[in-house]
C-alpha cells in the first residue's frame, strides 16, 4: 500500500510538469488516488494525512505571497505576510510533534515506549522540503531569476523526497501507536476524526477516566480491577499495573494482544504467547521483578 501510495503521488507530480489539459487532468487523477490510497491505509490517523496536506497548502499559499507578489508589487506588508503564514505553518508542525509525543507518553504507560526522534526529524524534513518545492515551483513558472530549468529540477527533487517523508510520517503512528483506550471512540469520520483529536478531545475524555477503573474487569474473575500507576526501580519512568482483590493477582497488558493477563503466569491466558514474571522498563529496558516495581 505504501509503495502504491508513493507510486501515484509520483505520477501526479510528474504530470504537473507538463502543459495541457491531458497533463492537469493525469495531474489530478493521480492525486486523488493517492489520497484515497492514504484514507484506505489510515484506519485512525488518516487526520495526520489532512494535517500535513494543510501545511503543504500554508507553505504554497506563504511561499506564492512572499517569493511571487511581495517582489512584483514591492509591497513589504504582502512580504511579511507571506512569511508570518510560513511560521504559522512550521509552528503547527511543531505542534505536530507535541501531539504525537503526548499520545506515545499515554502509550508508554501501558508498557510500550515508542522512539519518534527519527519521526521528529521527519516532520522538519516534510516542511524544508515542502519549502523548496514550492520555491522550485514558483521560480520555474515564473522565470524572475532566469534558467527555470533549474528551479524545476529543484521542484522534482524536493518532491522525490517530500512523497515518501509524508508517507512514513503518516503511515509510522498507524503501525506503531496501539492501545487500548486510543482505539475505544468510535469512528466519526475523517473530518470529525481530525477536530476530536486536533483539541485533544481524546486525551481530556482519557484522562477524565483515567482513574475510574469500572470498564476494567478481571478477565478471571469479572470483577472491577484497580488501576496502579508504579514506577520503574531505575529510572522512574510510569506504568500501568492492575490489580485484583478477588484473586490478589496484578495484571499487565499482553505486548502482543494488548489484553490484560496475570503476572507470573508462564503464557498470556488469552493469546498463549509466552509471558515473564520480571517486567521490562518500555523506556530504559532495564528489567525488574515485580516486587521491584510494586
Amino acid at each position: 500500500m505504501k509503495w502504491s501510495i508513493c507510486f501515484f503521488f509520483i505520477l501526479s507530480m510528474l504530470f504537473s510538469l507538463g502543459d495541457g489539459l491531458l497533463y492537469s487532468f493525469g495531474w489530478l487523477t493521480m492525486g486523488v488516488i493517492g489520497v484515497l490510497l492514504t484514507y484506505r491505509m489510515l484506519e485512525r490517523y488518516f487526520f495526520l494525512a489532512l494535517w500535513l496536506g494543510a501545511v503543504y497548502i500554508g507553505i504554497y499559499i506563504g511561499s506564492l505571497t512572499a517569493f511571487h507578489f511581495a517582489s512584483t508589487s514591492e509591497n513589504w506588508f504582502i512580504m511579511i505576510f507571506g512569511y508570518s503564514i510560513l511560521m504559522i505553518s512550521f509552528m503547527a508542525c511543531l505542534f505536530l510533534i507535541l501531539f504525537i509525543k503526548e499520545r506515545r507518553d499515554l502509550i508508554a504507560l501501558e508498557g510500550e515506549y515508542i522512539p519518534i526522534g527519527f519521526w521528529s526529524i521527519l516532520i522538519f524534513l516534510f516542511y524544508w522540503s515542502s519549502l523548496f518545492s514550492m520555491i522550485g515551483i514558483i521560480r520555474w513558472a515564473d522565470g524572475s531569476l532566469g534558467n527555470p530549468g533549474l528551479f524545476k529540477a529543484l521542484y522534482v527533487a524536493a518532491e522525490m523526497v517530500l512523497i515518501p517523508t509524508f508517507v512514513i510520517l503518516t503511515s509510522f503512528p498507524e503501525d506503531r501507536f496501539r492501545a487500548p483506550y486510543l482505539d475505544s471512540l468510535p469512528d466519526e469520520g475523517p473530518f470529525r476524526d481530525f477536530i476530536r483529536n486536533l483539541t485533544f478531545r481524546e486525551f481530556k475524555e482519557y484522562l477524565k477516566n483515567k482513574k475510574d477503573s469500572a470498564d476494567i474487569i478481571c478477565p478471571q474473575c469479572g470483577k472491577k480491577l484497580l488501576k496502579e500507576s508504579k514506577k520503574c526501580p531505575t529510572c522512574d519512568a510510569p506504568r500501568y499495573f492492575y490489580w485484583c482483590n478477588t484473586s490478589e493477582d496484578y495484571f499487565v497488558r499482553c505486548p502482543n494482544c494488548m489484553n490484560l493477563t496475570p503476572v507470573g503466569k508462564e503464557r498470556c491466558i488469552h493469546c498463549s504467547v509466552k509471558m515473564s514474571s520480571r517486567i521490562r522498563c518500555s523506556r530504559c529496558r532495564d528489567v525488574h521483578p515485580v516486587s521491584g516495581w510494586i
